[in-house]
């Protein structure tokens, strides 16, 4: 019996050793080709688009940064990206403390609604959003689309972090009000520097989605010296139809992808701490 049990406990692992190496080859064999061919001539793209470059040409990457105005929609991208998360975080996480932690009237109903909005699809609700920027005057402002990445991203922040809150033990916050600690600076000075691994998730989560985000971008922006990364790449892939200068727009791509990635792997052991908080809490 014992034996048989270990038979399909080994079974098992190399099942699933063999779905992780396939996963990986999935994710990494694109990866690898996008960086490539951002390193070809047009003309080692043409001939050979599975090969490696004879000499990696880093002036696509110049090219699509200078020529392409790149630059600009990377200061764009990192300005919002920026401002969104900051946002995010300061209003994301003082309410989920609140709606987490504190006794108030209709706690679990007010925790309900902001968890409501992650079933809304956006795509309902773009004409109506396209309405009320046009009347607040802020349509194709970065401000605007800023409010609207705080707004679509707080359901999901708040819900991650009352998982992390529900963790945390009710003695900290006992102390610190024997100590004559105020609510407020309770939160700031104590509970905030100990959410570092929530806080890291949320903020990895949206980076990456407020980062590579297309759909909101070009429905809220129509003047080009605003448009971020996501935008300028599409655009720079109608402009290259005719030129056919493909090696520069996979550069612009990997302008694009890196910087998400690098976050990732550099905050990778947060997230795994922040989502899984409050897993085993009874």
């Amino acid at each position: 019996m014992m034996k048989t049990i270990k038979k399909r406990g080994a079974q098992l692992n190399i099942g699933l050793i063999i779905m992780i190496i396939g996963y990986m080859i999935l994710v990494l064999v694109p990866l690898m080709w996008i960086v490539t061919t951002s390193l070809k001539t047009n003309m080692e793209f043409t001939s050979s688009p599975w090969g490696f470059p004879a000499e990696p040409q880093w002036i696509n990457y110049f090219n699509a940064w200078v020529d392409v105005n790149f630059k600009t929609y990377a200061l764009n991208s990192v300005y919002i990206t920026i401002a969104s998360v900051g946002l995010i975080v300061l209003i994301g996480a003082p309410t989920a403390y609140i709606l987490t932690r504190l006794k108030i009237r209709w706690r679990r109903v007010l925790l309900f609604l902001f968890i409501a909005g992650l079933y809304i699809p956006i795509a309902m609700v773009l004409p109506t959003e396209f309405l009320t920027l046009k009347t607040l005057n802020l349509y194709n402002t970065q401000i605007g689309l800023i409010l609207l990445y705080v707004v679509f991203s707080l359901p999901y922040s708040i819900l991650v972090l009352n998982g992390f809150y529900k963790t945390l033990p009710k003695e900290i916050e006992e102390a610190a009000e024997i100590d004559g600690c105020s609510r407020n600076k309770m939160f700031w000075e104590i509970i905030f520097p100990m959410s570092r691994n929530g806080i890291a998730t949320i903020m990895i989560l949206n980076l990456i989605w407020i980062w590579n985000d297309y759909i909101f971008a070009l429905t809220f922006l129509s003047d080009k010296g605003k448009m971020t990364l996501p935008v300028g790449l599409i655009g720079l892939m109608q402009s290259f139809k005719l030129r056919a200068d493909w090696v520069t727009l996979f550069a612009g791509l990997c302008f694009v992808m890196i910087p998400s990635i690098i976050l990732f792997l550099i905050f990778n052991k947060n997230m795994t701490r922040g989502l899984t908080a409050g897993a085993l809490k009874e």
